[in-house]
């Protein structure tokens, strides 16, 4: 492995950190309790085990389960956030090849779903998914209710060759006969312990340019008209930044506003002006930013520069009060970077700043001490 071009990376660790953010896109869309994804996971894999899927087959099929409603962020629509969830995930590292196991994940075993596919037409894994999703979004199995699970199991039934496949429904009635499968459900910490008891390790090595085209997605669904990776190679080359800092810059550009994600549509797309409370609030994403990173394997400079974005340099910024000597060029950069791509963006409550506009704004603040200004007049020569 050459360090200085690749990293150690494993999609199923990637993705039970990142399920993190898309539980909280979940509560906020479909009111569903935290650990949504994986009790839909720990479902799933019981099912694929009885099925007798190979170990390839069901490490994906937890990576599936893990990031079913990527899309769901960008529409609410079932139709649109299955075509959202197919296209965002088509530079994951998969172990096997599949076709359309997200876009399909609502298509009904009677052909009465979204797309029209019915029977055999629907793969395995996104029927798989489509049951299992569908008992969790339709009841709540965080704490264990046996009048849940009996209402569960008669919603399975009623079903059979409608909307689910009858063999899948009794795969599914066969393994949850224990107690135990139901009592799983209620701690997050038991089915961890569960997916990585189970599945076997498939850590590759991987370019920090596959790295970067998968992370990609996760600033498209913050923004979808962001411009931040683009300023950051722009900037990083300007300054001769090696290739590794460069993409892993680049890569913790992506990844930076992943913890506002946690917050609702209505607050950060919110007209009015904010309350206090509310701009304290979207303020502290970057600490959900770390309780994703920091979990994942391999992404110690990420995480380090990724987290930074909102300090300033004279120790009034969210939310570890960092200050100068805390702050390196590249965390400086990303932080001064942030700033721009944000104010050169249309708000719903604003007009977007022209670059000498922006500049203005930021060289006001480098004078106040807060941003590196050496920076600010770099960026206004390199981003005009």
């Amino acid at each position: 492995m050459d360090k200085k071009k690749q990293i150690l990376f494993n999609l199923n660790n990637f993705l039970l950190a990142t399920s993190f953010i898309f539980d909280y896109i979940n509560k906020n869309k479909k009111h569903t309790n935290l650990g949504y994804l994986k009790r839909v996971t720990y479902m799933s894999l019981n099912m694929a085990i009885k099925l007798g899927f190979d170990s390839k087959n069901l490490a994906d099929l937890c990576s599936y389960c893990l990031c079913s409603n990527i899309g769901l962020y960008r529409s609410n629509d079932d139709k649109q956030m299955c075509e959202l969830s197919n296209e965002y995930i088509k530079e994951f590292e998969f172990l096997t090849k599949q076709n359309d196991i997200l876009l399909y994940q609502k298509e009904h075993f009677d052909g009465s779903g979204i797309f029209g596919k019915k029977d055999n037409e629907i793969p395995l894994n996104s029927q798989i998914i489509a049951l299992c999703s569908q008992l969790n979004e339709n009841f709540d199995f965080s704490e264990f209710n046996p009048k849940i699970k009996n209402k569960a199991i008669e919603f399975l039934v009623n079903n059979k060759n409608t909307l689910f496949d009858e063999k899948l429904v009794d795969t599914f009635l066969e393994v949850s006969q224990k107690t135990s499968f139901w009592l799983d459900l209620e701690d997050e910490n038991d089915i961890l312990l569960f997916i990585y008891n189970l599945l076997d390790d498939y850590t590759t090595v991987v370019n920090f340019e596959n790295i970067l085209n998968m992370t990609k997605t996760f600033l498209i669904l913050e923004n979808p008209n962001s411009k931040l990776i683009n300023y950051v190679e722009k900037i990083s080359n300007f300054y001769g930044f090696e290739h590794k800092d460069k993409l892993t810059l680049q890569i913790s550009a992506c990844l930076c506003r992943l913890g506002k994600l946690v917050f609702s549509e209505e607050l950060l797309e919110k007209k009015q002006t904010l309350t206090t409370h509310e701009y304290e609030k979207i303020r502290t994403y970057p600490y959900y930013t770390k309780k994703v990173l920091s979990n994942i394997m391999g992404f110690n400079d990420i995480l380090k520069w990724a987290i930074k974005v909102q300090e300033k340099l004279d120790g009034s910024g969210y939310v570890y009060s960092l200050d100068a000597k805390d702050l390196s060029l590249k965390d400086r950069v990303l932080i001064n970077l942030n700033i721009y791509d944000a104010l050169t963006q249309k708000k719903v409550y604003r007009e977007k700043y022209s670059h000498s506009e922006a500049i203005k704004i930021m060289k006001i603040e480098a004078s106040k001490g807060k941003i590196d200004g050496s920076i600010v007049e770099n960026m206004d020569e390199i981003l005009k």
